[in-house]
């Protein structure tokens, strides 16, 4: 963390607070919190990760983004301000501005899995998946615990076997990942296995009730 004066070291306390809140999805309490820490010090780069962390969770990707941005304005060698940047490029889209920005910062950490991963999805959406595989390859050798991770190399495998390893792998991570789940159903139901694919289907739209391809994926089960 960038060095806070002494006189202003209480301001931590609102910081941390703000962190644990958002660890528990309070998030008007963790916006809240890092408030207060930015009223002491209004530029400091992790307070404003921070509350661009919160906005991040909510979905708020543009408020995000500038909060990320304006971390990275005042401490340029800020690594999770640029990764995080990046990422909320990604889930605005923007594959092309995100891949800008991983390819700068990779030289800062080329060990980091997070930002391997990154890589390989901005690569993947932007079709150049061999190189896409070659990124994910790294990010399974250094952080191999991320979801999406598997969930990326199974959208690169085209053998259904192969793919619902990779799959279910990421499904024992983190059971109610709607993108695994229904690709798991997709993929069951492309190799004749309907009733483990209604399985899928079903929790996916316990899970998001209002998801058309839960739904329409349930529908051709039920057939």
């Amino acid at each position: 963390m960038k060095d806070i004066p002494k006189s202003k070291r209480y301001a931590l306390g609102w910081y941390h607070e703000g962190i644990t809140h958002l660890s528990i999805n309070e998030y008007e309490e963790a916006i809240a919190f890092f408030n207060k820490a930015l009223t002491v010090i209004p530029e400091h780069p992790d307070f404003l990760i921070g509350k661009g962390d919160v906005h991040f969770a909510m979905g708020q990707y543009d408020d995000a983004f500038q909060l990320y941005q304006q971390a990275a304005r005042v401490d340029p060698d800020s690594f999770r301000a640029w990764l995080q940047s990046g990422v909320a490029l990604l889930k605005k889209g923007r594959y092309q501005e995100a891949l800008d920005i991983f390819t700068r910062i990779l030289p800062m950490n080329e060990y980091d899995g997070e930002l391997w991963l990154a890589h390989g999805i901005a690569l993947f959406h932007l079709g150049r998946t061999e190189e896409a595989a070659g990124s994910l390859r790294n990010a399974m050798r250094l952080k191999p615990n991320q979801p999406a991770l598997w969930y990326y190399l199974s959208l690169l495998e085209a053998d259904h076997e192969q793919a619902l390893r990779y799959l279910l792998r990421g499904y024992r991570i983190d059971s109610t990942n709607l993108d695994i789940i229904l690709e798991i159903a997709r993929r069951l139901m492309e190799t004749g296995h309907h009733r483990d694919a209604r399985v899928f289907c079903e929790k996916a739209v316990s899970l998001d009730p209002g998801n058309e391809r839960a739904a329409s994926l349930l529908i051709r089960c039920r057939e």
